[in-house]
């Protein structure tokens, strides 16, 4: 009889004992899925404020842009206003009626052309610029459009303003491949890229006047303007 109380008092005993056992590595396992849960809230935390840094940062974005397009809107406004100026410059054909000479005079394609071309000659650069720009706007088609791009990179180039002088040349190659004007063009378009650090691009230009027109005037200057950048 002792031993089977015994027996069960140590049966009891381990159950008891197992069941503590358990209960600790019930504990373990909470304590660490607790920890991982907390490192997730931090993750989340932590991805939170980024989320709101970065829309900080794209609000700060579009307000810049938002910026940049009133800006442009005001550079469009001025340039409207300069055009339509241009525009009433160009006076109304001799033995026009007194009703038609007080209304402004309708700016016909050689009008625009010539008045642009006069500023280009008399110095305001800008202005002949200006106009040509109008003019291959407007009548991209006219006949006097490969000279139009050929005068306004001239007025910019004149007003210092190479890159949009490289533009207009670079068109008149682009639209124009088989133009008498191409030999020109090649040089002017060389000379124009230099300043913006295109020494390589504008010595191949510079180097083809020379190969493809070489009994043309562009080629001499061409040769003259190769020795200069080497």
């Amino acid at each position: 009889m002792k031993n089977v109380t015994k027996l069960l008092f140590m049966a009891g005993s381990g159950f008891l004992l197992s069941g503590c056992i358990a209960s600790e590595r019930d504990m373990s396992t909470l304590k660490l899925q607790l920890k991982e849960l907390n490192s997730t809230i931090v993750q989340m935390q932590s991805n939170q404020a980024e989320l709101a840094s970065k829309m900080e940062e794209l609000n700060r974005n579009l307000s810049v842009s938002n910026e940049n397009l009133s800006q442009v809107d005001s550079q469009i406004s001025s340039l409207s206003a300069k055009l339509d100026d241009l525009t009433a410059s160009v006076r109304p054909a001799a033995g026009a009626s007194s009703a038609s000479a007080a209304q402004p005079a309708a700016l016909l394609p050689s009008d625009l052309f010539a008045e642009s071309k006069s500023h280009l000659d008399k110095g305001a650069y800008e202005s002949a610029a200006m106009g040509f720009k109008l003019y291959v706007t407007k009548y991209p088609d006219s006949e006097n459009a490969e000279q139009a791009y050929m005068y306004m990179g001239d007025a910019y180039v004149a007003a210092g303003q190479t890159k949009p002088a490289a533009v207009a040349y670079a068109t008149v190659l682009q639209k124009f491949p088989k133009s008498k004007s191409i030999p020109a063009a090649r040089l002017k378009y060389a000379l124009s890229i230099v300043p913006l650090g295109k020494t390589d691009e504008a010595k191949r230009y510079l180097s083809s006047v020379v190969q493809e027109f070489p009994s043309s005037p562009e080629a001499k200057q061409a040769k003259a303007e190769l020795a200069k950048i080497k």
